[in-house]
C-alpha cells in the first residue's frame, strides 16, 4: 500500500519517497461577514503518475489560538498504477492536525507548514 503520508510529505517538501511537480493552482478570494476568504486549489502530479489535488481554505479572522482555523484538504485524483494510495482523501480543520498526522504516518518527523497559499512550497518550475 501507497500511504498518503508520503505524496502530502513530498507536496510540502519534507522528506518523501515520491516526487511531485505542481501542474497548476486557482486562487480565489471573497468577503464573509466583514473577513477575507482565501481558497486555493492545487494539482500535482507524482513520478509514479498519481495525481493528487490539494485545497486549502482560511480568512483573517484574529485567532488567539496556536493554530487557528483553516481547512485543508488531500484527495487523489489519479491512482498510480499498481499500487493504490491509501487513503484516497483526507481532511483537516487546522493545520496542527496536518502536522499530527504527517508525524504520525512519516518514518521522519516533518514539520508544520501551516495553512492557506504561503503553506504550498511547490511552485511552477
Amino acid at each position: 500500500m501507497n500511504h498518503l503520508v508520503n505524496y502530502v510529505n513530498a507536496i510540502l517538501d519534507a522528506p518523501s519517497p515520491r516526487r511531485a511537480r505542481l501542474d497548476g493552482s486557482s486562487r480565489d478570494s471573497w468577503t464573509d461577514q466583514g473577513y477575507t476568504v482565501v481558497a486555493e486549489q492545487s494539482t500535482y502530479v507524482f513520478d509514479d503518475g498519481a495525481v493528487i489535488q490539494r485545497t486549502t481554505e482560511q480568512d483573517d479572522y484574529p485567532a488567539e489560538a496556536a493554530c487557528a482555523e483553516c481547512w485543508i484538504r488531500y484527495e487523489v485524483i489519479h491512482q498510480p498504477s499498481g499500487d493504490a494510495i491509501q487513503p484516497g482523501h483526507i481532511s483537516f480543520n487546522n493545520a496542527c492536525r496536518e502536522a499530527f498526522w504527517r508525524r504520525y504516518f512519516s518514518p521522519e518527523a516533518p514539520t508544520a507548514p501551516g495553512c492557506g497559499p504561503s503553506a504550498s512550497p511547490k511552485q511552477p518550475a
